[in-house]
């Protein structure tokens, strides 16, 4: 409990200095650190008019909950006069992980202010005295999260996994005392992490160092030969006038890696933009990708889900035949999730691609017979379009062209006799750039939504939509749009 207080206290503290107005304190970061996070909190609190926040309101009301009496007079001191803390904080802040070790380092504006902080917090009990070691200070919070400072940089670090916190601090102290020449402040990363410097947010990982779920979602556009050790992401977050950007680039560590991932392109080629005008009206979901059958294929058999639906396709038709024509533009749509005449939900979808060929079509009556040992049938509804049963479930499919469609019954009724969104008309030319394209109808799919939380509900009724492009396998841009883009996105989801 008294962790959680301190450390509750902690983030009550950068949120509110963050609102009020040297680079060697970042030669703190190891050399081999994993992931490193750079956060201008100044900026982002300007351009959110952070003080006048709703997230601000529960920031005091929160503060009034874990404090009280001296200690409370203390943190409202800090927070009217952020110079008494020491700490720059126009400069970014840098988060990084190292082993098992998770560190936070700060520029010093006035050490001498630093070191009045840290007698003030070993005054209050959550500290203990500090010693010196050369130009640098040691302290423990409440004996596990080791506090270093010196007259550049100011460094809280702690082990999540427990561990000897003065093992910890040894380590710390080496990290303050350490040369340029030996730290993250010297590699090419941190070159191209300072390329994105004027964003408010910028991070770095390696590949090893990636979520499990984010692990899964790479994996399909990593080419064999490539390891996730063998790649490191450079991103950044730009909070901007009606929008959010994400940005990430991927990029291989040797040589040999890189020119995989640019030869991976080849499987991939730019939108032609045939099914941007597909979706009907109220979808949720549209996605689009330039891509080669062969290489679809092979990814799809690699997914344990999709290739137990592959197998079970092959019972019925020779889904490997078909998707091996694809070579062009394959698109799927998603309605949103909703109850009226067609009943659709968020299982229903309708998938177009462009085919090279259509001779499977030829094998169409000798499927027709086949098929019916496993107890499915098809019946031809018109020239070259069919509808497929299997107990309880009816996919339509067929050809027109060099088109080929599948979709889940209600969908193929729905799509029938809806009329066709607008709102993919707008972003042709972005689309037609890219070699992979998402649209999320967030106000679609939100609506109405309400969570409980005033916070969270305003942020999900202030967005529009969210859009994923890919212009080759090394780069990714995530866009949240917000439904009015005159708004600054941080002060209207934080309003």
């Amino acid at each position: 409990m008294k962790n959680f207080r301190l450390l509750a206290m902690l983030a009550c503290v950068l949120i509110a200095l963050a609102s009020c107005h040297k680079s060697d304190y970042i030669q703190v970061i190891p050399e081999e650190a994993s992931i490193v996070i750079s956060a201008n909190l100044a900026n982002m609190a300007e351009e959110g008019d952070l003080q006048n926040s709703s997230l601000m309101q529960t920031v005091n009301k929160y503060m009034g909950l874990i404090t009280a009496g001296e200690a409370k007079e203390l943190l409202q001191d800090y927070m009217k006069n952020p110079a008494k803390l020491g700490i720059d904080f126009t400069r970014p802040v840098f988060i990084f992980k190292a082993g098992d070790f998770i560190g936070i380092t700060l520029c010093v504006a006035d050490d001498d202010n630093v070191e009045e902080f840290v007698k003030t917090l070993t005054s209050q009990g959550l500290c203990n005295n500090a010693t010196e070691s050369g130009k640098t200070h040691l302290t423990f919070l409440l004996d596990e999260i080791v506090l270093a400072y010196n007259s550049h940089a100011l460094l809280l670090m702690a082990n999540p996994n427990g561990g000897n916190p003065v093992q910890t601090g040894q380590i710390a102290m080496g990290l303050m005392e350490q040369e340029k020449d030996y730290s993250f402040a010297q590699t090419e990363t941190y070159s191209q992490m300072e390329k994105r410097s004027d964003c408010d947010v910028v991070m770095f990982s390696n590949g090893m160092a990636l979520s499990e779920s984010t692990k899964e979602t790479l994996s399909p556009f990593i080419p064999d030969g490539v390891r996730l050790q063998d790649i490191e992401i450079v991103s950044s977050i730009a909070f901007q006038k009606g929008k959010a950007v994400f940005s990430a680039d991927i990029n291989g560590k040797s040589n040999t890696a890189q020119k995989l991932l640019e030869e991976s392109n080849k499987n991939f080629h730019k939108i032609e933009g045939r099914y941007i005008d597909s979706p009907m009206e109220g979808f949720a979901i549209w996605a689009c990708a330039g891509v080669k059958g062969e290489w679809l294929l092979q990814q799809l058999k690699q997914d344990p889900q999709s290739l137990q639906l592959l197998i079970g396709m092959e019972r019925a038709i020779d889904i490997d035949a078909i998707l091996r024509t694809i070579d062009g533009d394959v698109a799927v749509t998603i309605p949103h999730d909703f109850s009226g005449t067609q009943a659709l939900s968020a299982a229903d979808f309708m998938l177009m691609a462009n085919v090279q060929n259509t001779d499977f079509l030829k094998d169409v009556d000798y499927w027709q017979k086949s098929m019916k040992d496993y107890g499915i049938s098809m019946t031809q509804t018109k020239e070259n379009n069919y509808i497929l049963k299997a107990n309880d479930y009816t996919l339509n499919w067929g050809v027109d062209d060099d088109n080929i469609y599948f979709a889940s019954a209600k969908m193929f009724a729905a799509n029938g006799i809806s009329k066709r969104s607008q709102l993919l008309t707008p972003l042709e030319d972005e689309i037609k750039k890219a070699q992979f394209f998402l649209y999320l109808d967030l106000e679609t799919i939100f609506g109405n939504s309400h969570t409980g939380t005033p916070l969270f509900d305003n942020m999900l009724s202030q967005l529009k939509s969210m859009t994923v492009v890919s212009k080759n396998t090394n780069n990714i841009e995530m866009t949240m749009a917000l439904k009015d883009s005159n708004l600054n996105f941080l002060k209207a989801i934080l309003k």
